[in-house]
């Protein structure tokens, strides 16, 4: 013989059917949600957290509303085949526009070569025009330094007094023609002592700063003349004057050094002379 057992004085078997009436059942996903223009699958996801549905069955459920739409997709265009086909030929009109648009391309494209073409020969032009400009410059700085060279040429004849000497050399042939000796020797003596005043040192001996700073101005010559080509026509002119003043310097120089009793002082003026016979 058997016998139930009840809870709370019913059936447990109805309890358990009746709760699963009560739960909700997912409603079938709604194609128009996927419409949206602002459509998100984050937030879209996000709401489906009410449907007490498992992922599984929701995976499933969006894989065949996929296959549906595909099927759906297939079958519009089986259905309506004929019409795609005939959709180029119910065109109308359309050849001419397009030949429309392709001559006035045609000529857009003239207009732009044309633009280019000038602008090609604009920059060719300016190109000639700078390098132009660049080779003025360029002779205008050769002009510049063959007149310092120039300016500082007379100037350091002027302190050495060689275009009063040229001149002197001059009356000496004259005076020889007319046999005025003492005049000539006077005139010597007295250019002798102007040089010696100028390059007059104490008993202590020294480099002589006048005779310093003649021999520096020659060497800044000489370095601005090694700037330009030994054939340069301005060049080759100024070459006489500078062997000129090179003779006189160097003349002065050997003075110098007899007249120094140092060695150490000597020895640097050797290298000095060294550097204007150079």
């Amino acid at each position: 013989m058997s016998s139930r057992f009840y809870f709370g004085g019913s059936d447990s078997g109805s309890d358990i059917d009746d709760n699963d009436a009560a739960l909700p059942f997912p409603k079938p996903l709604d194609r128009s949600a996927f419409l949206a223009p602002d459509f998100d699958a984050t937030a879209f996801l996000s709401g489906l957290s009410n449907r007490f549905q498992t992922l599984e069955d929701l995976q499933t459920e969006l894989r065949e509303l996929s296959q549906t739409l595909n099927k759906e997709l297939v079958d519009l265009v089986n259905d309506n085949y004929q019409d795609f086909l005939s959709l180029g030929s119910t065109l109308s009109g359309g050849e001419d526009k397009i030949e429309e648009i392709r001559l006035g391309l045609l000529g857009f494209q003239r207009d732009v070569q044309a633009v280019r073409d000038k602008v090609e020969a604009r920059r060719y032009e300016i190109a000639e025009l700078l390098n132009q400009k660049k080779a003025l410059k360029r002779e205008t700085g050769v002009g510049r330094s063959l007149l310092e060279i120039a300016e500082r040429l007379d100037l350091l004849e002027e302190k050495l007094k060689l275009a009063r000497g040229r001149s002197a050399k001059s009356e000496k042939t004259d005076i020889q023609e007319i046999g005025n000796a003492q005049w000539r020797e006077d005139w010597l003596e007295s250019a002798t002592n102007e040089r010696a005043d100028e390059y007059e040192v104490d008993d202590t001996g020294g480099f002589p700063p006048k005779l310093r700073r003649r021999i520096e101005e020659y060497l800044i010559v000489k370095h601005l003349s090694s700037r330009h080509s030994p054939r340069h026509p301005f060049i080759l002119t100024q070459d006489s004057r500078l062997r000129n003043i090179q003779e006189v310097l160097l003349s002065d120089l050997e003075a110098a050094i007899k007249r120094e009793p140092e060695i150490k002082m000597k020895q640097q003026l050797l290298q000095i002379r060294a550097a204007v016979e150079g």
